[in-house]
């Protein structure tokens, strides 16, 4: 939630999921607060409708979680809890840091989210927001950004 908050996604998101006329809507965590354009499963006494819709999205929210246990994965410090203490340590930075890593290693060789959803990750230059430089010689990847060290 916190990360949610400080994204300033909350402020962004009544606007920009409206679209053709039709409110959108992106499916969360039962911790995030609902909202027209931010949904939950559904909990308590479930109607046969409900208990469909719930699921349905059973199998998309798992597969957001293989993300988490990605990057936990990808970064072992964070899978520490006697190291990720709040207020011991800067775990917020070190989450956003192992977030990155694991991001940018996504935009070089794909994941299974990705495969999952049939969906492209960005190129390092697109999520990174690198414009090409004079003579980069269009470099796929963003591998010229990195000293070639990366090859998507």
């Amino acid at each position: 939630m916190t990360l949610f908050h400080e994204s300033g996604l909350d402020d962004i998101l009544p606007d920009a999921l409206i679209i053709n006329g039709e409110q959108h809507h992106l499916y969360g965590d039962a911790a995030y607060m609902i909202r027209p354009w931010l949904q939950a499963a559904f909990c308590g006494l479930l109607t046969p409708e409900q208990e469909a819709c719930d699921e349905t999205m059973k199998v998309r929210r798992a597969v957001v979680e293989w993300g988490f246990k990605d990057v936990k994965q990808a970064c072992s410090i964070l899978d520490f809890p006697r190291k990720m203490k709040v207020r011991e340590g800067p775990v917020g930075q070190l989450y956003r840091m192992g977030v990155l890593v694991w991001n940018l290693r996504c935009c070089a060789y794909g994941g299974a989210t990705a495969t999952f959803f049939k969906c492209q990750p960005p190129t390092l230059k697109e999520y990174l927001g690198i414009a090409p430089e004079e003579g980069d010689g269009g470099v796929d990847g963003g591998a010229a950004a990195f000293g070639g060290v990366i090859h998507a």
